[in-house]
């Protein structure tokens, strides 16, 4: 975990310090900070770090300015400080000018101003910041995992973190593809903390192989959805992400359902005929009562097929999923046909060769709810929701 620069900004030893350019780039994070007096590989620069630097060789050396220059542009640094008084006068136009440009934030430092204070202070943050996360993950881990024996101390321990478990408290999951870009994947927790804390609600957050699971304060759903789409909106438009929201608790014991829950939401959600990015734990009604259909000893597998058998063995055309987005569409042929970019007598002649396969009757309700009970069953096994 890190600081952004604007909260380094605010540090007291930064007091003394300007913002020169770069002002778009201020919630850029801070990961590390390095000290550089001479620049010699820019290459080996890391991405997310400040780097510090007394500008060596950058007032008159021509060819040591453009491999700065470069540095600027390259779009890895979350910022830059140099020291004016040493060895520049002034920080050139030409570096305030690109800082700008790539909302890299540019920063003076006057020369009375120590290099280790200033690493000092902003690592001390840093680590902080991460001490801090580590301790709140493991009580999360905790909560969700055993059962809570002194509830007291777990109120006391809630307190500490900030958390008063004497209000509502929802849990969400923010799941994430296996092979999601690792930088976004690196992102989530930051985006997440800085979501949260704009907002100032308590949370309290862990991060798994596959998503992050989240307890926060509150108990509108309406709320805890507008939270949920600002996260993604924070977020790259095409990163494949899904949050689970589970049902909101006031007991400390229904905490690990909660999350059993928002868990189980965010995978489902990616199973739906439209898949949602967002979606609370009570839209999944029909799936919930097939999943207490097999804790009651129902074989999932068996009941699709007593209703879909003769459809899975089709070759060429899916007729399930036309099936699924006819009884989607409420049996509307025009929008079923045009969702699925097919004429309507396709449609129609698909429609019979169900019927036809199953020895239903599509304009029976009692058989529609069969057969779409059973698509829901099929894509619970067949996506490996449920296990055997």
């Amino acid at each position: 975990m890190a600081i952004r620069i604007h909260e380094a900004l605010q540090l007291p030893i930064m007091q003394q310090t300007k913002l020169i350019a770069g002002k778009n780039g201020l919630q850029n994070w801070v990961k590390w900070v390095t000290i550089v007096e001479v620049i010699e590989d820019i290459n080996r620069l890391q991405e997310g770090e400040l780097l510090i630097t007394t500008g060596f060789g950058l007032g008159e050396d021509k060819e040591k300015q453009s491999e700065f220059k470069r540095l600027l542009a390259l779009g890895k640094l979350s910022g830059v400080a140099l020291y004016t008084g040493l060895y520049l006068k002034e920080i050139p136009q030409s570096f305030i000018s690109l800082a700008d440009q790539y909302a890299l934030p540019l920063i003076e430092i006057p020369a009375n101003i120590n290099f280790s204070m200033i690493t000092k202070e902003l690592l001390e943050q840093i680590v902080n910041k991460q001490r801090e996360i580590f301790v709140a993950s493991d009580f999360l881990q905790e909560l969700l995992a055993h059962p809570i024996v002194n509830p007291t101390d777990v109120m006391e321990r809630g307190k500490n973190l900030g958390i008063d478990f004497t209000k509502p408290q929802t849990i969400f999951s923010v799941h994430f593809a296996a092979l999601i870009n690792q930088k976004i994947k690196e992102q989530l927790p930051e985006a997440i903390q800085s979501t949260l804390k704009k907002k100032k609600i308590s949370f309290l957050m862990r991060t798994k192989p596959d998503s992050i699971i989240v307890l926060l304060e509150g108990g509108n759903k309406e709320n805890i959805v507008e939270i949920a789409r600002e996260l993604l909106n924070s977020m790259e438009p095409s990163s494949p992400i899904s949050i689970g929201i589970g049902k909101t608790v006031t007991n400390l014991h229904m905490l690990a359902e909660s999350a059993r829950q928002a868990e189980q939401a965010a995978y489902l959600s990616q199973i739906l005929f439209k898949p949602q990015p967002i979606v609370h734990y009570d839209n999944f009604s029909l799936y919930q009562l097939l999943l207490e259909m097999k804790n009651s000893g129902v074989n999932l597998e068996e009941f699709y097929h007593q209703y879909l058998g003769s459809l899975l063995d089709t070759r060429g055309v899916d007729l399930i999923t036309t099936l699924e987005a006819y009884l989607y569409f409420n049996q509307n042929i025009k929008n079923t046909a045009e969702d699925l970019y097919i004429h309507r007598h396709t449609l129609k002649y698909r429609l019979g060769q169900i019927e036809k396969k199953t020895g239903a009757n599509l304009s029976s309700f009692e058989d529609c709810t069969k057969l779409y009970l059973a698509i829901l069953a099929y894509k619970l096994v067949n996506y490996k929701m449920v296990r055997s």
